[in-house]
């Protein structure tokens, strides 16, 4: 599927499960799946996530200050599961799903 750019709207309402990829370099690329997302404002377009610090996304995002928000589909539903059961501190989860 190719990438699909939308212009700023409630496109992530109500709140979906999203698979949120980070990463600077390709070796601590990292997704994880999260729950609490949603629209802050739509001019200028502002989103959301909400991530604990324990969580080893957290320190990617909090040191680059970057991070995508993946919309899901149906067929993504197992990879979404399993990217939020397991850490990639112990997965390469872009390998393994």
């Amino acid at each position: 599927m190719a990438r699909v750019a939308f212009k700023p709207g409630t496109m992530i309402y109500p709140l979906p499960a999203v698979m949120v990829s980070c990463g600077e370099a390709e070796s601590e690329y990292n997704m994880t799946t999260v729950a609490w997302t949603g629209t802050i404002c739509t001019e200028p377009p502002m989103c959301y996530i909400s991530l604990r610090k324990t969580r080893h996304s957290h320190e990617i995002i909090s040191r680059t200050n970057c991070f995508v928000i993946n919309l899901t589909t149906k067929e993504l539903c197992k990879a979404t599961y399993w990217c939020g059961v397991r850490s990639g501190r112990d997965y390469t989860k872009f390998k393994e799903t």
